[in-house]
């Protein structure tokens, strides 16, 4: 790596990434579909500081640092509440470099493979939804009203869970690949 990572931009960078996935759970306001799909959206919106980074960090740790970042804001702010949440937020991230370690962390193809597990690992902030149905129903009415959550009700099926990790998955690789596109200079120090 012939780019050093400057660590005042790193930070910077890094915590645009988390104001990302926060940003894309107010979504959840418009729609109960919007707040089960939230991973969708931070997929697409938070792959640009992961790529910035992954492109100047080139060894292990982009993806667990960023998870990490995640849960200890959903620590700070009682956001995802339980062991479980935050072991697959934090999981999604160590997958993450794992799958990029082996792939060549230099490699710009090892980003289309790792990132989706760093964006599926988002679903760790609301996996409560599908693992703890009548907790969520219980929360969603006192919060949001029996309509809404009516509609999540609706939303705590497997396939909805398999539909969203399948989504976030394929817009994550869609965002590398715009990000190839668009961050030439980020793209040139990847082989």
């Amino acid at each position: 790596m012939n780019n050093k990572l400057n660590p005042w931009a790193a930070i910077g960078v890094a915590l645009l990434y988390l104001l990302f996935v926060f940003a894309s759970c107010f979504i959840g306001f418009l729609h109960p579909a919007c707040w089960a799909y939230f991973s969708v959206l931070a997929a697409i919106l938070a792959v640009g500081p992961y790529f910035w980074l992954a492109a100047r960090w080139q060894r292990f740790g982009v993806g667990t640092v960023l998870a990490l970042l995640v849960c200890l804001f959903c620590l700070a702010t009682g956001e995802a509440g339980g062991l479980l949440s935050k072991a697959i937020i934090l999981g999604g991230g160590i997958l993450a470099d794992i799958v990029r370690q082996f792939a060549g962390n230099d490699s710009r193809k090892s980003l289309y493979c790792a990132y989706p597990f760093l964006a599926i690992g988002n679903i760790g902030w609301i996996i409560r939804l599908w693992s703890d149905k009548q907790f969520y129903y219980d929360g969603a009415v006192e919060e949001m009203g029996q309509a809404y959550a009516e509609g999540i009700k609706a939303l705590q099926t497997p396939g909805h869970l398999v539909a969203v990790i399948v989504l976030t998955a394929a817009v994550a690789i869609l965002g590398v690949w715009l990000c190839t596109k668009v961050d030439k200079k980020s793209s040139k120090l990847l082989q």
